[in-house]
């Protein structure tokens, strides 16, 4: 551009000077198009696996480098708004679930909805989710006993270790603790009957 000013003041090819002033200035813009593009692009693909901090740093480096383009305004709101519409969309999944005493599903979506909600947005969900967590745990306990029962000891391990690990507190996880070492030394027994008899 210094150049084409050069070309146009010192030496009057005006006509010349405006024709590459135009050609420089249409390369530029189709290169900033072209890396607002690719900006753009890698957000939406962020917004989709729900990198939300991710989405936010780079909505707003994406502003930062070209404010003139009406393309990137508003991009850190629109990234807000994507995150509330998939929290809300969970929500209304979840409550759906628990309706149809789809226990499994209501159970992933509250651990999901976990990460996102203040106490204060989870408070409305609260009952809902407290039947949702009695379910599951009666759920748990039901397929444990049934284990034991039937003498499945791997099985009844790997129920037991995940009433401890999603019920810690409750009576029942305090129970299976006490019944575990057992347990995981008839699974091994379980187990080496098993190896020997395919050998």
């Amino acid at each position: 551009l210094v150049m084409v000013n050069q070309m146009a003041q010192t030496y009057g090819y005006r006509q010349e000077a405006e024709t590459f002033r135009t050609e420089i200035e249409e390369a530029r813009a189709a290169d900033v198009n072209h890396k607002v593009d690719e900006a753009l692009e890698h957000l939406q693909k962020l917004i989709a696996v729900k990198e939300w901090d991710a989405a936010l740093a780079h909505a707003g480096r994406t502003q930062r480098m070209y404010p003139q383009e009406p393309r990137v305004k508003d991009l850190s709101q629109r990234v807000t708004e994507a995150r509330h519409r998939y929290i809300h969309t969970m929500e209304r999944e979840f409550l759906d679930a628990a309706n149809r005493d789809d226990v499994d599903k209501a159970m992933a979506l509250l651990k999901e909805l976990d990460k996102y909600l203040t106490e204060a947005e989870a408070e409305p969900l609260r009952e809902v989710a407290r039947g949702v967590i009695g379910k599951a745990r009666d759920n748990l306990g039901v397929q444990f006993k049934l284990a034991v029962h039937d003498k499945e000891w791997t099985r009844a391990v790997q129920i037991g270790e995940q009433v401890i690990r999603e019920f810690p507190q409750s009576r029942m996880a305090e129970e299976v603790r006490g019944m575990l070492d057992i347990m995981r030394e008839r699974a091994a027994g379980e187990q080496a009957a098993r190896t020997s008899a395919t050998a």
